[in-house]
């Protein structure tokens, strides 16, 4: 890591993973069909990145003109000599660089913003180039004053490096994006463009998304209360996310209550003992998942829980088997 300048000059802030740096060709390290993230394959294959060649241009001319360039990324630390290499291949100069440290797994913008508020408070910084997926630190740079300009993912095919484009997006919230275009050809850039320029900025439909996802856990809280359920313990967020997974699980018990009333009277007739234990167990499961007021339990369990008669039942039977009920 190069060190971190101690000058008050003016300052360009420029993230590394998409936005200087294309990757959507490693992406299947994160997100592929066995759904386990391979965070260090993903970064070592930085190396072969589609480099953002306009906005790699002007943060040359802006150092040309007395700009200090200060790159700040969430990429891991044990990339910094593939990093390395990759800037210096296409040409990118810079007067600080930052990567994170092995084993740093908090937030994104917590960690971007310490680093700018210990090393450049006294700084004036002229712009954030950001990534659209991190909106958080858009965020904090708007309370914080500084200009952020959030860069998309590629809009191109990707099959080449003949043709890269950096298109301005005036977005239809009155916000601005910078949208890279790369690859053969540019057929259907300006229909894309368009839908682009019609939607809201990746920053307002972030936002959009967090009213709608508040708006889901204040009614899974409201009917949870309905139904007596305790208040979940855990952070604000963890309380959020698991209200909704504990709603769809007492869905599918519903369902499980609902055949158990269709069948009771048949069961009762071919195996009353048998029948007895299983309504007994399933009873307890019930009243065990209804204490259950950690966020986290509901948040690492969301994954077996599905709201169908099926999923309940499978739910109910392994809670059932776990506290050994049946």
């Amino acid at each position: 890591m190069h060190s971190p300048m101690h000058s008050p000059r003016e300052i360009v802030i420029c993230g590394l993973d998409g936005v200087l740096a294309l990757l959507e060709h490693r992406l299947h390290h994160l997100y592929n069909e066995e759904g386990v993230k391979q965070w260090d394959r993903f970064h070592a294959a930085c190396v072969d990145d589609m480099p953002n060649l306009p906005l790699i241009e002007r943060l040359n001319r802006a150092r040309a003109e007395g700009v200090a360039v200060v790159l700040l990324s969430s990429r891991s630390a044990r990339a910094t000599r593939e990093t390395e290499a990759w800037l210096r291949r296409w040409g990118i100069g810079f007067d600080a660089l930052h990567l994170r440290p092995p084993r740093d797994y908090g937030p994104v913008d917590e960690y971007k913003a310490g680093i700018i508020e210990q090393h450049y408070a006294g700084s004036p910084i002229r712009r954030i180039y950001e990534s659209a997926q991190h909106p958080a630190m858009a965020r904090w740079a708007l309370r914080e004053n500084i200009p952020c300009t959030l860069v998309g993912n590629n809009q191109g095919d990707g099959a080449s490096r003949e043709q890269l484009e950096l298109k301005v997006i005036h977005h239809a919230c009155g916000h601005t994006t910078l949208q890279p275009f790369y690859g053969d050809d540019d057929f259907g850039w300006g229909e894309r463009i368009a839908q682009l320029r019609q939607a809201p900025c990746p920053l307002c439909q972030a936002d959009e998304h967090e009213r709608e996802r508040r708006d889901r856990a204040a009614e899974a809280r409201l009917r949870a209360n309905d139904r007596g359920l305790p208040p979940l313990e855990g952070s604000a967020r963890q309380v959020e996310w698991a209200e909704g997974i504990r709603l769809n699980a007492f869905g599918a018990i519903d369902k499980v209550l609902r055949w158990m009333d269709e069948v009771n009277a048949q069961a009762e007739e071919e195996d009353p003992d048998h029948w007895s234990m299983v309504k007994g167990g399933i009873a307890r499961a019930i009243d065990h998942l209804s204490e259950e007021v950690e966020a986290k339990w509901w948040i690492d369990h969301r994954h077996a829980i599905h709201n169908n008669l099926d999923g309940g039942r499978a739910l109910l039977s392994a809670v059932a088997e776990e506290m050994g009920y049946m």
